[in-house]
């Protein structure tokens, strides 16, 4: 044969090319660690759980897939897990709601049946490429049997909801009691049957607990310590039966039941702030706090409902009131009202006060006044304020130190006389109003000092009234004294003179034998005598 002809770029450095990748790809690959999967525990039984763990899984992997076969079929899928930050679980068509993965990419299966025996593969995922491992999974139906014997008492679990009485537009927890302490996997479902159609959730406690949701979860449901499920915003629709199914380390899996009740009535609402002063122009905003599940808010004041206008405003939701430019009238008792299709619930009245005023005031009775001195009079000041004014009393521009309504004198006196002003003032709008009265007395009066008198001239006519007095009362007294030292002579009549004489026995009644001497004194008119010399010298 002759030599094949060479030609540059021809069919044979194609092939060349070809041979030589061909051979690179048929060199050893570099040696991985083999996946094994290891069962814990080693011999599942019916009614128990299993753990299906990947040993030595590449510390980079991507993500990782079950299967029930021995083959990576889409149809067999029970899930995939990815390791995260966040870690997540998606389920595929072979899931039946008992599955969850965890760290590791470890496979958990509760409420082990005699179905659940067979094959299982999983798949990991990574940089340094696929790699894949396949385990027997042999479930034993001892523990069932088991279960037929008589076994030793334990304290029931049940399940406690708190609080007792859920209603629309709460929230409730539905916690096991006692709590399970050793439980490796707990699942909800909204059902009485535990299939993977009416599964809410699993949880896996620890130290970073996981959480995976299934089809009956409608994100108002979340799992705790203890394997309580919470349930928030509850509606009419949560009424139903609930199970729990815990698989537990050292127990066959316990699965209880419960019905929630809840309560389609609105609980009452409440309007904050529940009183308020606002001042006359101002604005005030009330808010309604109330269930979620009410789907119509009122409003109202006084009983009658409130629409919006130009100065009443309310939020998209109508839990919000606003009022602009506020007038007198805007003061009352603002209520909110929710309703449901099976309930409706009134709040509790929210006072609202408009401080105004005083713009005006008056003095009754009106003046002038004309009084007779010693009458009573009674002057009250009226002015229209909120909150009430307070009072005070001036007098000819001076302070009555009076802070009353009212002022009254009785009896009145010219003291009383004058210009009367009514001061009332507002303390929150800070507004003062004025009104005022002459008042006039007529009469005398005799006790009362004149007024305009000072206090020197008063004490004046005092003295010398006092003074005139005593002149008068020495006047006569010397006209008496004088009067009673006059002599006989000086009145013409004549001198009698008496003398004292002793006891004589023809003198006096008659003295009785044996009876004492009378003591009393004798007088005995003496004849007039004649004047002697002196006395005509004293003349």
């Amino acid at each position: 044969m002759g030599r094949i002809p060479h030609r540059q770029g021809g069919p044979w450095t194609g092939i060349f090319l070809a041979a030589s990748v061909l051979g690179s790809c048929l060199q050893p690959a570099p040696a991985q660690t083999p996946v094994t999967i290891v069962l814990t525990p080693p011999s599942p039984a019916v009614g128990g759980g299993v753990s299906l763990a990947p040993q030595n899984p590449p510390q980079d992997l991507v993500s990782c897939s079950w299967y029930r076969s021995a083959t990576t079929d889409e149809t067999s899928r029970i899930l995939t897990y990815y390791p995260g930050p966040p870690p997540g679980q998606t389920n595929g068509s072979a899931h039946t709601g008992r599955e969850t993965a965890g760290p590791g990419c470890a496979l958990h299966i509760a409420g082990l049946t005699l179905n659940d025996t067979g094959n299982y593969t999983v798949q990991i995922l990574s940089p340094t490429g696929p790699r894949l491992a396949t385990v027997h999974l042999p479930v034993s139906a001892s523990v069932l049997g088991s279960c037929l014997q008589p076994a030793p008492a334990q304290t029931p679990v049940t399940i406690v909801l708190t609080p007792p009485s859920p209603a629309v537009g709460g929230g409730v927890s539905l916690a096991p009691q006692p709590a399970p302490q050793d439980f490796l996997l707990c699942s909800w479902y909204r059902s009485d049957n535990t299939d993977g159609s009416s599964r809410i959730l699993n949880y896996i406690p620890g130290t970073s607990p996981v959480q995976t949701n299934g089809s009956a979860h409608t994100g108002r449901e979340t799992a705790g310590p203890g394997c309580a499920l919470h349930i928030a915003g509850l509606t009419l629709s949560d009424t139903g039966n609930y199970t729990v199914q815990i698989q537990s380390e050292t127990s066959p899996a316990v699965t209880i039941r419960v019905h929630l009740p809840v309560s389609g009535m609105l609980p009452k609402p409440t309007v904050t702030p529940n009183q308020t002063q606002v001042l006359e122009n101002g604005n005030f905003t009330l808010t309604c706090n109330s269930s979620p599940s009410a789907d119509t808010v009122l409003w109202l004041r006084d009983g009658a409902s409130l629409a919006p206008s130009d100065r009443l405003g309310l939020s998209p939701d109508n839990r919000t009131l606003t009022v602009l430019g506020v007038t007198r009238g805007d003061a009352g008792a603002y209520q909110c009202e929710v309703r449901n299709p099976v309930s409706t619930n009134r709040s509790e009245p929210s006072t609202v006060t408009v401080a105004y005023g005083p713009d005006s005031a008056r003095i009754d009775p009106p003046g002038p006044i004309d009084l007779t001195l010693g009458s009573p009079l009674t002057l009250s000041c009226v002015a229209d304020s909120v909150p009430a004014p307070s009072y005070r009393w001036v007098l000819n521009g001076t302070n009555t130190n009076e802070t009353g309504t009212s002022l009254t004198f009785n009896p009145t006196t010219l003291d009383h006389q004058g210009t009367y002003e009514c001061q009332a003032h507002n303390p929150i709008t800070n507004r003062t109003a004025r009104a005022s009265v002459a008042v006039r007395v007529t009469g005398t009066d005799p006790v009362a000092p004149r007024p305009g008198l000072s206090a020197g001239a008063i004490a004046g006519i005092i003295i010398g009234s006092l003074a005139g007095a005593a002149l008068v009362g020495v006047g006569a007294y010397f006209l008496y004294s004088r009067r009673r030292n006059e002599t006989p002579k000086e009145t013409g009549a004549p001198y009698l003179v008496y003398e004292n004489l002793p006891p004589t026995a023809g003198a006096g009644p008659v003295a009785q034998p044996g009876s004492p001497p009378d003591p009393s004194p004798t007088y005995q008119t003496l004849q007039p005598r004649q004047q002697d010399v002196y006395e005509e010298l004293k003349k």
